[in-house]
């Protein structure tokens, strides 16, 4: 059971119930185990005595939030464990929470399931090195398995109901023991600090962001607090900002900067308001994207070279590493702003940690970037920040009014090359035994291309496939489109990415896909192709 609420370097499940057909795998009783798994896995790893670990507790405004986080905790406190209760917090904020001074806790739990329905939820784990690896997940949940295991009575059975467990063990931690803070302030005013550091204003230090006019969509999610306890006390306007107030049913729209309807919220609320600058956060504020003054959306490619622009002008010559359905024309922007692009796998935690790779290879690397508004900063301790990714562009926009000078998005985004059509596709696997049915189809796919079999000239493997296989694909006079055909990281599909730069490319680049799941029995629907319009 444990094993499978494991999602990568995150563990996640459903909740509770509301959602027809899904029946509820993450309960208070998973959640102590896990804690007492956290807690003895922390210990071994740091050499330390479970009684001498100092471990903090935060969670998104989700229904389940509460009874999940109290069963966490008391998994953690039955181990011996010192125990902090922050309440309502984001992901970045419970890793500083291991980092900042006067609190250097060494373990940190983040509550959330980020953008997902309200239904779910989760858990993310930190010490001060970073969020932890799949496999430290692995081990994490293996302990947790065994600490359960130790509550089976004689002939295997539970010796106290999930609820009645949880409850008794609970009943015996002291309050004294686990005492509740508020971290948030704490962290706004680091945020704070390093705004006022970033922007230096000439004139008056402590409200750089005074004339300056922020809108902030939190999605009713966690990231209302950048509005009102980052920007305002900082002497901006935030006339406009919408569902600050967490709400763990999420009653406006999803919080997912990849939503179309979040970011249409978004970009109607600039149109109407016209600040300065838009922020999009997501529920746990480890992603975000932006939206420009003229109600022009920000994200996947854009916020990219956005970001890749300003690192740039700190770093120059920096290598920027991103997921693999990132774009040519970004490629061609990082470069033209002397950048190296390093084009890797999808899934934030390969991204990051690809940068963190590359640095200790000796190649200076400063920003890791996921086409999903995943984005950390080496000058950030390498840490998924979505808050910290748009204050380097509130940074560069008060900058600008200072020196007089175009909006940084006016100023820089006329300059990426965008395709004219582009397209994603999700294509089902249908059969249980979907990982090796996605290995051979990719298998065949690149024998088919290598071989010439596409009957379509000018299309090339290109040289560097780190996730799947992309493909060159040359439209002549010059223009370029590609395809990228990958397994889904988690889930039983075939993603297909294409993009052309040519009007019709995309759906002659199709065709020929088409043609090449017609040659033979692969188990993927590739149906949509077909009927693509």
């Amino acid at each position: 059971m444990y094993k499978r609420i494991q999602n990568g370097s995150d563990v996640r499940g459903i909740a509770i119930t509301g959602v027809e057909g899904e029946n509820v795998n993450l309960t208070p009783t998973t959640a102590f185990h896990i804690g007492c798994g956290f807690a003895e896995w922390l210990a071994k790893r740091l050499g330390k005595d479970a009684q001498d670990l100092r471990i903090s507790v935060g969670r998104d405004p989700r229904l389940s939030g509460p009874l999940l986080s109290s069963a966490m905790v008391a998994g953690l406190a039955s181990r011996g464990s010192k125990v902090v209760q922050y309440g309502l917090a984001t992901t970045p904020a419970m890793y500083m929470s291991c980092i900042l001074e006067g609190h250097l806790n060494d373990g940190a739990i983040m509550i959330t399931a980020s953008h997902l329905p309200f239904n779910r939820n989760g858990f993310k784990f930190f010490t001060r090195e970073g969020g932890l690896e799949k496999k430290d997940i692995t081990e994490l949940l293996q302990q947790a398995a065994a600490s359960a295991a130790s509550q089976m009575g004689e002939g295997g059975q539970q010796s106290y109901s999930d609820a009645a467990h949880v409850l008794q063990t609970a009943l015996q931690v002291d309050p004294e023991s686990v005492p509740e803070e508020s971290f948030m302030p704490v962290y706004s005013e680091h945020m704070r600090k390093l705004l006022k550091e970033g922007i230096n204003h000439p004139e008056h230090f402590d409200t750089p962001l005074d004339g300056l006019h922020f809108l902030v969509d939190a999605g009713n999610g966690g990231g209302g607090f950048f509005a009102t306890d980052v920007l305002a006390p900082l002497g901006a306007d935030i006339t406009g900002s919408q569902f600050l107030d967490p709400d763990g049913m999420f009653p406006n729209h999803i919080p997912n900067p990849e939503d179309k309807g979040a970011m249409a919220s978004a970009t109607d609320a600039v149109k109407r308001h016209k600040p300065d600058l838009g922020i999009v956060f997501d529920t746990d504020v480890d992603r975000s994207a932006v939206v420009a003054s003229s109600g022009e959306p920000i994200n996947s490619n854009r916020y990219i070279a956005l970001m890749a622009a300003v690192t740039l002008r700190k770093y120059p010559g920096t290598t920027i590493v991103t997921d693999s359905v990132t774009s040519n024309g970004l490629t061609k922007f990082i470069k033209g702003l002397g950048g190296k692009h390093f084009r890797y796998k999808r899934g934030y935690k390969n991204v990051i940690s690809k940068g963190i790779e590359l640095n200790e290879k000796g190649e200076e690397t400063n920003l890791m970037m996921e086409t999903s508004g995943h984005g950390a900063m080496k000058e950030n301790y390498f840490l998924d920040d979505g808050a910290y990714s748009a204050l380097q562009i509130i940074v560069e926009t008060a900058k600008q009014q200072v020196d007089g000078g175009k909006s940084i998005t006016e100023d820089l985004l006329g300059k990426l090359p965008e395709p004219l059509e582009a397209a994603e596709f999700r294509l089902k696997l249908q059969t249980e035994n979907f990982k090796d049915e996605g290995a051979r189809i990719l298998g065949a796919f690149r024998g088919w291309v290598e071989e010439g079999a596409s009957g379509a000239s000018g299309w090339t493997m290109e040289a560097d496939n780190h996730e799947g296989w992309r493909v060159s694909v040359d439209e002549g006079e010059g223009k370029q489109g590609w395809l990228l055909l990958r397994a889904s990281l988690h889930d039983p599909l075939l993603v297909l990415n294409v993009e052309s730069d040519v009007t019709g490319g995309m759906r002659g680049i199709i065709d020929k896909v088409v043609d090449f799941f017609a040659i033979s029995d692969f188990k993927a629907d590739s149906s949509q192709l077909k009927d693509f319009q």
